[in-house]
């Protein structure tokens, strides 16, 4: 547990990013950089404590952690940029090529998500939580729904997750785990190229079968890891 005595007050909010889930750019009152604080609601206090000791590259940075009354505030780092929903909603789907490389970029984020001790599972992947940056990466943000695989119970206690991209174990079928954030992959590409909103349009073979194999409803029958999903991509 983190001592309330940090200093959430040495941030000054500049202005609203989004009331409704109060969301705020806020600035240091010394160094005056600029970063974003969070309340939130839902969210799972052991796995910001992991993040803030241990942070995983291409993830925003925590700076400080405040929780009272059932309620968690966090600082954490401003990334500029345009989540993948924006794009997709200015410019319409994506090229192959470019979802490819984007979910690429995402699987290096897994790889080390899911390869911190406890194992560390997203579980809410869809396109407005992965911001693109003018350089090009990709940023996995909104770790809200997240959850330390800890491999005790056999389903999950709390149903999480975002229609359209969630695995079926998030709904109660099941025990989230690494394989749970691949199948929101496999939704993430279909969103890209919009698969989803025109499932005859033509996509290359090897595509449809990395997406196919994504989504299978078995945990055990998709990708093991991100790096296999990464690895099958990059074969592309």
């Amino acid at each position: 547990m983190f001592d309330s005595s940090l200093p959430i007050s040495f941030y000054k909010e500049l202005a609203p990013l989004s009331e409704e889930h109060q969301i705020y750019i806020v600035q240091h009152i010394e160094t005056k950089k600029v970063y974003l604080k969070k309340t939130l609601k839902v969210y799972n206090l052991p796995v910001y404590e992991q993040l803030f000791k241990y942070h995983v590259k291409n993830t925003p940075r925590l700076y400080a952690l405040y929780e009272h009354d059932d309620l968690l505030t966090i600082i954490e780092e401003y990334i500029s940029g345009d989540t993948l929903q924006e794009v997709i909603d200015l410019c319409g789907p994506v090229s192959e090529a470019d979802a490819v490389s984007y979910s690429i970029k995402l699987c290096a984020i897994l790889i080390e998500l899911h390869s911190q001790t406890p194992v560390l599972i997203h579980r809410d992947i869809k396109p407005s939580n992965v911001i693109l940056t003018e350089d090009e990466r990709i940023i996995l943000i909104d770790l809200n729904a997240a959850r330390q695989c800890l491999g005790e119970k056999d389903r999950d206690t709390r149903l999480i997750g975002t229609e359209g991209y969630a695995a079926p174990e998030q709904f109660g079928f099941g025990n989230s785990s690494c394989q749970t954030d691949i199948y929101a992959v496999g939704n993430l590409i279909k969103a890209l190229i919009g698969l989803d909103k025109n499932p005859s349009m033509k996509v290359s073979p090897k595509l449809v079968s990395i997406i196919s194999k994504c989504l299978e409803m078995n945990p055990k029958d998709r990708y093991q890891s991100a790096s296999l999903l990464k690895t099958a991509l990059e074969k592309l």
